[in-house]
């Protein structure tokens, strides 16, 4: 049986859920892998801190309290990790524990990379050395392929292993959320550092709510300071969220947007948000760019939208059309039941992870 380390950063952190702990009931059934989880942080001291006033003078003993934790919170993870086949970094920015890590001669290291941590707005969040991190891993894993082609310029070794929309979650509660027949409900998911996105569709969601009465706009994680000052569209927000409110809120939605900017950032970013909806059995309209050009079928599993125009068009359409718009959103469905279900994706994330392992005991023999 191999023996994995799984090192997340905090159960605050949004890709701790998302890339961290959604395979650990399945890690935990598999046979042939003993796993631990472990934080780099101490949730106490994350509590602490955040409840700690921010006036500098007060603020300063606390802040070295927490980096004494930090510290010895990584020596404790180099401690297990010497009796591990593998270590999984799961998006930590911790340029000195991977480094520590990385120097263990039996303990093969993995960097799991979510989003284009190497732009300018991640490297001032702690992630100045990543591309020393991507290079000095063992492999790495990616959530799309933009980012592993990216990162084969810097590691040999790149695994692809999509997130998986946890649609057995949703269908746990399907049955017992109802949606409102009165009201044509467009949905958003996302967290209030990506709600600028919805500037990319402020036009055309003016125009479409212009023309119609019977629709809500429903935002799920955004910050109601950082979006458009709309004019005519009705909207709600949902400041924050849990897994249970969030599988509530997209299950209630009747058309899910995924809107983004033409940049790099969003090349990079994974389609996780598009198979939330699509889980959620709501039609789906996705940016015409990226993954979703590749995940969504145009008129069959959901839409895409370019410009303006097409994204006018296809809510025009899906408001309208409430036959077409729930046969693609039945289509979505049974896509995610087929292809991406936990299991199915964690038997890509587990394939990866004993292929390093089984390469790192060649090496030593």
């Amino acid at each position: 049986m191999k023996r994995v380390l799984f090192v997340y950063e905090s159960l605050a952190t949004p890709s701790t859920m998302v890339r961290g702990l959604q395979f650990r009931e399945c890690v935990e059934k598999d046979p042939d892998i003993d796993a631990r989880f472990i934080g780099r942080t101490s949730e106490r001291m994350n509590q602490v801190m955040q409840r700690w006033p921010w006036r500098p003078s007060l603020r300063r003993p606390a802040l070295a309290a927490e980096a004494a934790v930090s510290q010895r919170r990584e020596s404790q993870i180099v401690q297990l990790a010497r009796d591990c086949d593998l270590v999984v970094m799961m998006t930590v920015p911790s340029w000195s524990l991977h480094q520590r890590l990385a120097k263990l001669p039996d303990t093969r290291l993995v960097t799991d990379l979510i989003d284009a941590l190497w732009l300018p707005s991640f490297q001032k969040q702690g992630w100045e050395h990543v591309h020393e991190m991507l290079a000095t891993s063992d492999a790495v894993i990616c959530e799309n392929e933009f980012t592993a082609r990216y990162t084969r310029d810097l590691n040999d070794t790149v695994f692809v292993v999509p997130d998986a929309p946890q649609i057995e979650a949703f269908d746990r509660v399907r049955h017992s959320i109802q949606r409102d027949p009165t009201v044509c409900r467009i949905g958003w998911i996302g967290g209030k550092y990506t709600a600028d996105a919805l500037y990319r569709i402020f036009e055309p969601l003016e125009t479409v709510f212009q023309s119609h009465d019977q629709i809500h706009l429903r935002l799920v994680g955004a910050d109601p300071d950082r979006l458009p000052r709309f004019e005519n569209v009705r909207y709600s927000v949902v400041p924050s969220y849990d897994q249970q409110r969030m599988i509530q809120e997209a299950l209630a939605m009747d058309i899910g947007v995924f809107p983004m900017f033409d940049v790099a950032e969003s090349l990079y970013r994974g389609t996780l948000k598009s198979r939330v909806y699509m889980s959620a059995e709501a039609a789906v309209i996705g940016q015409r760019l990226g993954e979703n050009c590749s995940l969504i079928d145009d008129g069959v599993t959901g839409l895409l939208a370019g410009s303006d125009q097409e994204w006018i068009d296809s809510l025009q359409r899906l408001i309208g059309d409430s036959v077409f718009r729930k046969r693609l959103a039945s289509a979505g469905r049974q896509q995610m039941t087929a292809s991406f279900s936990r299991q199915a994706c964690y038997e890509q994330l587990r394939q990866s992870l004993l292929s390093v392992m089984n390469e790192g005991s060649s090496d030593r023999n």
